[in-house]
């Protein structure tokens, strides 16, 4: 558990936290440009000298302005993931390892070593200069780095926010599983969407210093009102499990809400539960429950409410069982099918439209 009761001056506004954040779940932090969301991870490290209030981690007092309480950077046990890698550039990415293995607390077990390396997949990178890797490659040394100095917390500010979709698509795998595969709390700024969708569990969201939104990735993901980023493409994402693989046509089947859906074959176990990333763009409105068309995925739904996006589009919010799911489609589509709240349709989407997680 992390208790937050803080109050940070900012040069426009002042940033202002009274919640508490389970860490049994990967935390996302979400807002605009400029709302607080790097003051509050510098913050929780202990990088702000002027905050007042308390920070509490589990048993350990952090802060307490009023008790005269201040635990320094280095003795709250915090791995601190930037933009950039900041690796040592006159050591090899062996070198780099070893500098962090020997600065790790002598208190808290350490990782292994082979372990990390494993997970973030870079053994052949060890013997190599810093100079000679991509900027993917030195992200996952820098986060294997920060991992076997042994944190009791992971703070993570926008670490893919430098690279390339090919360098993200490599190490957002390896994020997911820190928590899972190392049981190190994390919590994590974006103002990504998609990283929110794949990496999280819960979300919360600011505005201009203070929490307007707390509640699980889904829920807040799923309300295009509570993240609302005209830049940011809309998505939705639903739950389901693993129910089957179809390898004579390479494709892998779940089930959401008591309905099966396709989506192309993973290697995920049977019985696995997972996350569809359903983009709202990929999402057709039908009416009538046919099945001769090429789109595989179908979902009965009810029409919760519709919204002006611009002049040309509606955003359309459907209920699917206890799940939401939304649609982006032309004004003209609604007015031609004369949709309204409270319509009963079914969701199409392709399997190739959707991402697994």
């Amino acid at each position: 558990m992390l208790e937050l009761d803080i109050q940070l001056p900012r040069d426009q506004f002042d940033l202002s936290l009274n919640t508490s954040l389970e860490l049994d779940a990967v935390w996302g932090i979400m807002g605009a440009s400029g709302c607080g969301k790097t003051s509050l991870l510098r913050t929780i490290a202990g990088l702000e000298k002027q905050v007042q209030g308390r920070i509490q981690f589990n048993d350990q007092v952090w802060m307490d302005s009023e008790q005269g309480v201040f635990v320094p950077p280095e003795q709250r046990g915090i791995g601190y993931i930037f933009q950039e890698a900041r690796l040592f550039p006159h050591l090899s990415v062996l070198g780099n390892l070893q500098f962090s293995i020997k600065r790790s607390s002598s208190d808290r077990q350490a990782l292994k070593f082979n372990e990390v390396v494993d997970q973030l997949g870079i053994d052949h990178l060890l013997n190599r200069g810093i100079e000679k890797l991509s900027g993917g490659e030195k992200q996952r040394v820098a986060i294997a780095r920060t991992l076997l100095n042994a944190p009791q917390l992971l703070l993570m500010d926008e670490p893919l926010a430098s690279l390339d979709w090919d360098s993200k698509a490599a190490i957002l795998p390896c994020l997911r599983n820190i928590h899972r595969d190392f049981e190190i709390p994390v919590i994590m700024v974006s103002h990504s969407r998609e990283e929110v969708a794949r990496l999280t569990d819960q979300v919360l969201l600011l505005h201009q210093g203070v929490v307007t939104g707390k509640d699980r990735s889904q829920a807040l993901l799923n309300n295009a009102l509570a993240v609302d980023d005209q830049h940011e493409p809309l998505l939705s994402m639903l739950e389901a499990d693993v129910v089957g693989h179809d390898k004579d046509y390479g494709l892998t089947v779940l089930e959401a809400e008591g309905h099966q859906l396709q989506v192309h074959q993973t290697k995920l176990k049977l019985g696995a539960k997972v996350r569809m990333i359903i983009p709202a763009h990929e999402v057709s409105i039908v009416l009538a429950d046919f099945c001769d068309t090429s789109v595989l995925n179908r979902l009965p739904v009810v029409i919760d409410s519709i919204q002006t996006r611009d002049d040309w589009h509606q955003l359309i919010t459907l209920s699917a069982g206890e799940q939401k799911l939304m649609a982006m489609v032309t004004r003209k589509s609604v007015d031609r099918l004369q949709l309204k709240i409270g319509m009963n349709a079914f969701a199409h989407f392709k399997a190739s439209g959707l991402e697994v997680v």
